[in-house]
């Protein structure tokens, strides 16, 4: 299983928000979540409900909890993303405004609040607008990084206020082989 390989890689956390997570629908996610769980891999950025995929997953570091919230941009392809409703299942959906109650309330309960946002168009070195304005408004609500997905391509680190933002890490694995840039990612490395 899937799971298997991030257990061994040594992921603790993951994001589901993504343009791809609902391919197969709700009852997909709900595998996928379950799987997950099964494997005790937290997950951000999806659930049973709009609740459940706007709460952080929560991990707790030598003492200091860390919350992580992720979230997708509505308008990249497929369009139709299956965002979670009060009563359906699916994945939180990039709005600003909602973004900021969850990193005040999960400053509540936390000591630090990561950001993951999946968004941008895909194969260019340079953030959207949205990008900006979305990474900018999370750490002016008090997260301390936020980390982007989706172009494929590296893009920028900004170092904004007291936050640092990477706007895309580009690829990690994946099958893509047409050009030098999806062949190039960043891993991170963060101390707090």
């Amino acid at each position: 299983a899937s799971t298997e390989g991030l257990n061994f890689a040594g992921f603790d956390v993951i994001s589901l928000a993504n343009n791809h997570t609902m391919n197969y629908k709700a009852p997909g996610l709900l595998r996928t979540m379950d799987a997950l769980r099964d494997a005790k891999i937290l997950f951000a950025g999806a659930g049973k409900n709009k609740a459940e995929a706007h709460a952080p997953a929560i991990v707790d570091v030598k003492g200091r909890k860390i919350a992580f919230h992720s979230y997708n941009d509505p308008t990249i392809p497929p369009r139709f993303h299956g965002e979670a409703t009060d009563t359906l299942a699916g994945i939180a959906k990039m709005d600003i405004e909602q973004m900021k109650k969850d990193v005040t309330k999960s400053l509540e309960m936390a000591d630090i609040v990561i950001v993951s946002m999946h968004a941008g168009r895909e194969y260019v070195r340079e953030p959207t607008q949205f990008q900006k304005d979305f990474a900018h408004a999370a750490i002016d609500a008090g997260a301390s990084l936020v980390i982007g997905a989706h172009p494929h391509w590296v893009q920028p680190v900004e170092y904004y206020n007291d936050g640092v933002i990477f706007y895309s890490l580009g690829n990690f694995v994946f099958d893509q082989f047409f050009s030098e840039e999806v062949q190039t990612g960043l891993v991170s490395k963060i101390t707090f």
